[in-house]
């Protein structure tokens, strides 16, 4: 959906939060207050219909002007002109024609609309309306509800349970309870929308007196940003859930369309078709029942069965992720225990990455050390999902980094384990994780220094971990001269490939295959150094870098095997 220019981060996350992000950007409930509030100042202006009619047009187009032509409102707005348009030429107006035409007007207008994720939750929402309102307030009505609060919850169900599983696939989250928050906010945001059109009228006029409505009209809007932070505090108003297959977004409409239609034939009765008829005839309860239930087992059994084959698999999934000038690397091994080792500096992509990878618990966090570009991008992680363990060691000193993450440590009362050279932590079978460095008593002053360099086995397979080490490479190599130990598969390059890392007689140590070098494009610090990829490549070992090939991805097999995948060729 598109950037609200002039809303704050806070407000936004709010009105995400307490479902109302639709009121933050132009949609139906909006035009159709303007096209209310239009009514009834052309009626009381005497006007004849046909030049209210037209007035309002006028007025739509004006707005579609005033924000930029985006696809939510003009969809709005076109939708609510052929409507009027219909009366102008004494035409009766059908909704479905009204959502097909000004979807066509869109897409002559531009064929890529069709991605935007503000056009499909705008058509979505206007078709759950269409489909499924009526029978839903028949519902509500049948339970003792008051028939206008059953009106107004309706449209508000019928819109969300359409949009809810795109909702769910696009942002991870769904709400149950959307309906106190749109049923205290709407009302609000129909006398804003009003109000403020009339203070722009009024502003060219009267300024003295459009300056005193728009003190009312701060004060409404006060209001509604009052409703969304107090509706996103309830339990229940986002839940963060694994992005859903598609597969299983299809079985959802299925699902809610079979529900709609059998709940129109078996409990309405609505007049039918011959072949509709004969059909009821054949439906009882218990057949209403089995289908609905089909449905739902489909998705559980599909969602089972690809678990149960990723498990089948057998294979140690190492994913080096693109956070830009930065290091993270997810973990997934053969039994699909995860193991997340530092987050990059940009928060909010890791979430979005596991729960797209369909990951919500996290067995283990390794902080290698608390500067930013290795730790930042952790503190969504560790405030929205499951995380069971948390690694990290002792520290030279305090960083406010540390400070910050420690204390949501604490609230949320994750397991925490100091680590130090010589721990060996089983993540699964055959897959180990052995602490190379730093030892009991920390060596070095400084954060990159005292990184915890680990080494990640399995079977014949190791990744050597090493965080942003420089100086202390020399202390490494003294510590394991006389064994194999650091001798590895792969090497994920220190300090993003610094000139003052990865000394030849560091790398010769350790003879990796494969070099993995996490950095942003065209940063400011020059890394990789041309010093560093000359020495790699005198080792003969392949270099793969995300700031040219995107994210990387390793396969191994219970052989040993190797696949490894770039995103960027």
């Amino acid at each position: 959906m598109e950037k609200q220019a002039g809303i704050s981060e806070q407000i936004e996350e709010s009105f995400k939060a307490s479902n109302l992000t639709h009121m933050l950007s132009v949609s139906g409930s909006h035009t159709t207050y303007i096209i209310i509030g239009a009514t009834y100042l052309f009626s009381k202006s005497k006007l004849a219909k046909r030049w209210t009619y037209i007035f309002t047009i006028l007025i739509l187009i004006f707005l579609m002007f005033i924000t930029g032509f985006s696809s939510t409102v003009v969809r709005a707005c076109l939708m609510s002109i052929i409507m009027i348009g219909a009366n102008l030429v004494y035409r009766k107006s059908d909704i479905v024609t009204n959502i097909s035409l000004s979807l066509l007007i869109l897409l002559l207008l531009n064929p890529f609309s069709i991605t935007e994720i503000g056009l499909e939750l705008s058509y979505l929402g206007t078709i759950g309306i269409v489909l499924l309102n009526k029978n839903i307030k028949d519902f509500l009505i049948k339970i003792k509800l008051n028939k206008k609060i059953a009106e107004i919850l309706s449209i508000t169900f019928s819109a969300q349970i359409m949009i809810m599983p795109i909702m769910a696939y696009t942002f991870n989250t769904i709400s149950l309870t959307f309906f106190i928050s749109n049923f205290f906010a709407g009302p609000i945001l129909g006398l804003d929308i009003i109000l403020g059109f009339i203070t722009i009228f009024i502003s060219l006029i009267a300024f003295k007196l459009a300056k005193m409505m728009a003190v009312i009209l701060n004060l409404g809007l006060e209001i509604l940003i009052y409703i969304s932070d107090i509706t996103a505090k309830l339990p229940f108003s986002t839940i963060i859930i694994k992005t859903p297959y598609l597969i299983s977004i299809i079985f959802i409409y299925l699902f809610i369309l079979t529900a709609n239609y059998l709940y129109t034939l078996y409990i309405l009765k609505n007049p039918l078709r011959r072949f509709q008829k004969r059909l009821l005839k054949e439906l009882n309860l218990k057949t209403f029942k089995k289908i609905l239930c089909t449905i739902l087992l489909a998705i559980l059994i599909f969602n089972f069965c690809i678990t149960e084959y990723n498990k089948a698999l057998k294979e140690l999934k190492i994913y080096f992720i693109d956070v830009g000038q930065g290091d993270s690397t997810l973990v997934v091994t053969p039994n699909l225990k995860t193991v997340l080792i530092d987050g990059g500096e940009e928060k909010n992509i890791l979430v979005n990455y596991l729960l797209d990878r369909r990951i919500k618990t996290i067995d283990y966090i390794l902080i290698s050390h608390f500067d930013s570009d290795h730790s930042n991008g952790l503190i969504d992680v560790i405030q929205k999902l499951d995380v069971k363990n948390i690694l990290i060691s002792k520290q030279a000193y305090y960083s406010e980094e540390y400070k910050n993450i420690v204390q949501i440590i604490n609230k949320r009362k994750i397991n925490t384990k100091f680590v130090q050279q010589g721990d060996i932590l089983k993540i699964d079978k055959n897959v180990e994780i052995k602490i190379m460095y730093p030892p009991e008593e920390l060596e070095y002053e400084d954060l990159n220094n005292n990184s915890v360099v680990a080494k990640l086995k399995y079977i014949n397979f190791s990744i050597l971990f090493t965080g942003d080490i420089e100086k202390s490479e020399e202390k490494i190599l003294e510590k394991y001269k006389d064994t194999n130990e650091l001798n590895s598969t792969v090497l994920k390059i220190s300090h993003h490939g610094s000139k003052t890392s990865s000394s030849e007689e560091f790398l010769k140590k350790i003879s990796p295959q494969i070099a993995l070098i996490g950095v942003g494009k065209n940063n400011k610090f020059g890394h990789p150094n041309v010093e560093v990829i000359e020495r790699l490549k005198h080792i003969n070992c392949k270099i793969y870098r995300t700031d040219k090939m995107g994210e990387i991805t390793i396969k191994v097999n219970k052989k040993g095997k190797i696949w490894i995948n770039k995103m960027l060729n």
